[in-house]
């Protein structure tokens, strides 16, 4: 009796033990469950597949020459094309969306740019790194791109451009506001559904749920990458465009990116030189294929100093 009893005591006296090391091994596989998760998320963001460039008869696009340049710290080589306009020192740079190219609309981008050589501006479109026909392996949703808009302003500089103006979309707006934050060269803005931040934006570039991969995944890539991310994010740094003009595009039905985005930036630039036109009835950098030629319209406008356009965004709707 006595013994059975002991026995017992001793398989009684084990059992908080057995729960708390299993608790500890639910915990453990939970956490190694999130981390292999959010590696693999990570690694496809900053490795997505790369866009052809299609191809177009002659009777489509504009004469253009086939160039390339480096980027800012002259790491990587970038591919485009430039669109001359003969005796026009005014280009447009086009920056295009994450896992894009340098046709971002495809070929509606070519409609795009006739109506620019039409106003007298040069345009350049290129291929971030890692995308389209340019050099690299990794994407960085905007950290390391910024540099490639600088490459591609001192690219046009050296072309004799005097007037610059840098248009994004979605993170190559982003890209836009950041390069012309360190630079005086970029005359004017054209942000289409930029992200304000950028931990943000790269949490939300997968399909998994926002808790935990909100916080993880932008995490995974800084340790992927070995980047420095701690930059501050476009809401912080677009006050030192002023008093450079700023015009954000953005859809209230933005599924991707939220409208809040341009909002908050807005709210952070000189309103006196900003204008946020927003847009609604579709997602995600649809902006300008909901109706093209107004698009153009406002875009022209906004870049002709002779003419004022309204800095409330309120009025500036569709």
């Amino acid at each position: 009796m006595r013994i059975t009893s002991l026995s017992r005591i001793q398989r009684k006296s084990h059992a908080p033990r057995n729960i708390v090391f299993i608790a500890f091994m639910l915990a453990f596989i939970l956490a190694l469950t999130i981390t292999i998760i959010s590696v693999h998320a990570a690694w496809k963001l900053i490795h997505p597949d790369r866009l052809d460039i299609p191809g177009f008869s002659a009777n489509i696009v504009p004469k253009y020459s086939n160039v390339s340049f480096k980027d800012i710290q002259d790491e990587l080589i970038l591919r485009g094309w430039y669109f001359d306009v003969i005796g026009s020192s005014k280009t447009l740079i086009i920056a295009h969306d994450y896992a894009s190219n340098r046709l971002p609309y495809g070929e509606e981008t070519i409609h795009i740019i006739k109506e620019f050589l039409d106003e007298g501006y040069n345009v350049l479109t290129f291929d971030f790194r890692n995308s389209g026909e340019s050099d690299g392996g990794t994407t960085t949703m905007g950290l390391c791109e910024k540099n490639d808009v600088l490459g591609a302003v001192r690219f046009t500089k050296n072309k004799g451009a005097t007037e610059i103006v840098v248009m994004g979309l979605s993170m190559g707006a982003s890209c836009a506001i950041w390069a012309a934050a360190e630079c005086d060269s970029i005359d004017a803005v054209i942000a289409d559904s930029p992200f304000s931040s950028l931990d943000d934006f790269i949490g939300g570039g997968t399909n998994l749920p926002k808790t935990p991969f909100s916080k993880t995944v932008p995490l995974a890539v800084k340790v992927i990458t070995g980047l420095d991310f701690s930059v501050a994010d476009p809401w912080e740094v677009v006050g030192k465009l002023s008093p450079r003009p700023l015009l954000l595009i953005h859809s209230r039905d933005d599924t991707k990116t939220p409208i809040q985005n341009s909002r908050l930036i807005y709210e952070s630039a000189d309103t006196k030189n900003t204008i946020l036109w927003e847009m609604s009835g579709v997602d995600h950098g649809e902006c300008y294929l909901k109706d093209p030629d107004k698009y153009i319209q406002k875009i022209i406008e906004f870049l002709n100093p002779a003419k004022e356009i309204p800095n409330n965004p309120e009025t500036n709707e569709d």
